[in-house]
């Protein structure tokens, strides 16, 4: 029988062999009838044109889901779901000040060393003084009656009244950090890495923390968590009743003074000049402000602003601010240009968040090194030069100045109508706070360089020369 041929259903080419290929186009000419042939086609070309959408799209969604993981990433505010449902707090302590204690070292978790709600006021009258060895620099904690503070190379509680030692316990160098108390747990640094949590009562160990590098930073205590910061550039936050890590956060610089606490986000200023606010739950980044020198004191947040001394001038940034995605490389890139001068370039608007800045008059000197102390109407706060100012919230105007024999290099108290400090020369200073007017003022024989601490109605000062006196 002589072959078949037939013709080819792509090209028309005659006298073609079924399954083989044209010998025109190179197509497969099948054995099929053409009718089955013609209508194999189109459904051929539907199924690949499916297999390439469904191809593209999910392309495409890969590619969405890369993108949305690395905004996600990017963008600070979004909630870490690992540290909200894996790492909770087991308790709910806190280091907040209760009426007649000072239980941190701030008085308040915000920093605002503002207490209210005490009638009298102390007449400055030395009840006693201890000597606690030289070259420690820990503003003492006060609760129950106890004073805890740090010695040379010891941890010690001391009788209030007295000023009789409770218990001591060694520690491998100068406690130079405050401690924290919450409930019945001591909380503090060590400069051998570890963050200890100890029964304040007996002085015994609860548990220990390591850090990388040695503790940096006193410690606060509010909603189950302690945070601090170590030399490692990191803050921490452990959970208050057993040690374990929730979160860790590097900064740019090391965390050298508290982080306080407001509103649910941590505020800590940093060595390389920033102030970061994070959210104190899962430490991620919420925004940060940066200055062009070290931060020398702690935040203290207060009338939705936040307050903190660096190179020698005071900011006030917005306690609110949040980060815009990309804003600050791009303010960076205008500012270039408007240095060179280009044509047409306007200056650049100022840094995120900031309301405004304060410099002393001199600033040969050091000027503002501590933070201040913030009512609802009014700040305080001292500078090198000696002068203590007053400083209105809603007009931001001064509202008056009073000069005090020597540096002011620590932070004033507010007491009600009254505002207390001591400076360099060794005076501690009572002034009413309306006027800043002296009321009283007491020679301590040494440095005052960190700020006093008020409880049971009575001041706890510590001096440059290792005594700590209690003031009436």
């Amino acid at each position: 029988m002589p072959p078949v041929s037939m013709t080819c259903p792509w090209c028309g080419a005659e006298v073609q062999t079924p399954g083989q290929h044209c010998q025109i186009c190179d197509r497969l000419i099948s054995e099929l009838p053409a009718w089955a042939t013609t209508e194999a086609k189109p459904r051929n070309a539907f199924l690949r044109t499916v297999g390439s959408r469904r191809g593209r799209l999910t392309s495409l969604g890969a590619l969405v889901f890369i993108l949305g993981f690395v905004f996600w990433l990017s963008i600070p505010f979004v909630p870490d779901p690992v540290v909200l449902l894996f790492k909770k707090p087991t308790s709910d302590l806190t280091s907040a000040s209760l009426p007649r204690q000072w239980s941190s070292v701030a008085w308040d978790l915000g920093g605002t060393r503002n207490i209210e709600g005490f009638s009298g006021q102390p007449n400055g009258r030395i009840l006693w003084s201890k000597n606690l060895g030289k070259h420690t620099y820990a503003a003492p904690i006060v609760v129950d009656g106890i004073i805890y503070v740090g010695g040379d190379f010891k941890a010690i509680a001391l009788e209030a009244e007295t000023g009789e030692i409770i218990w001591e316990i060694p520690t491998p160098g100068r406690m130079n950090h405050s401690f924290a108390v919450s409930d019945s747990y001591l909380y503090m640094g060590l400069s051998d890495h570890r963050l200890l949590a100890l029964d304040r009562r007996t002085g015994d160990t609860r548990w220990e923390f390591f850090a990388e590098f040695p503790i940096t930073s006193s410690p606060i205590v509010a909603g189950g968590m302690v945070f601090f910061g170590s030399s490692d550039l990191f803050v921490y936050s452990v959970d208050a009743a057993t040690g374990n890590l929730i979160w860790k956060h590097r900064l740019n610089g090391n965390l050298r003074s508290s982080p306080v606490i407001s509103e649910g986000y941590l505020y800590a200023t940093d060595s390389d000049g920033n102030l970061n606010i994070l959210n104190a739950r899962t430490g991620q980044t919420r925004f940060r402000f940066r200055t062009s020198a070290p931060a020398s004191d702690a935040p203290a947040v207060g009338n939705g602003l936040a307050y903190f001394p660096s190179g020698g001038r005071l900011f006030a940034v917005d306690a609110g601010a949040r980060t815009v995605w990309g804003e600050f490389e791009f303010k960076k890139v205008w500012s270039q240009f408007y240095v060179w001068q280009f044509p047409g370039v306007p200056r650049p608007p100022s840094q995120r968040g900031e309301r405004w800045r304060f410099a002393p008059e001199k600033m040969a000197s050091r000027g503002i090194i501590a933070s201040p102390a913030v009512a609802p109407e009014a700040l305080y706060y001292g500078d090198a030069n000696g002068y203590l100012y007053a400083r209105g919230v809603s007009n931001r105007e001064n509202l008056w100045r009073f000069s005090a024999e020597g540096s002011i290099l620590s932070s004033p108290v507010i007491l009600e109508d009254r505002l207390y400090f001591g400076d360099q020369d060794g005076f501690f200073y009572s002034l009413e706070r309306p006027s800043g007017k002296l009321d009283w003022r007491l020679s301590l024989d040494a440095p005052i360089e960190v700020s006093p601490v008020f409880a049971g109605g009575r001041f706890y000062v510590r001096t440059n020369d290792g005594w700590l006196h209690v003031i009436d």
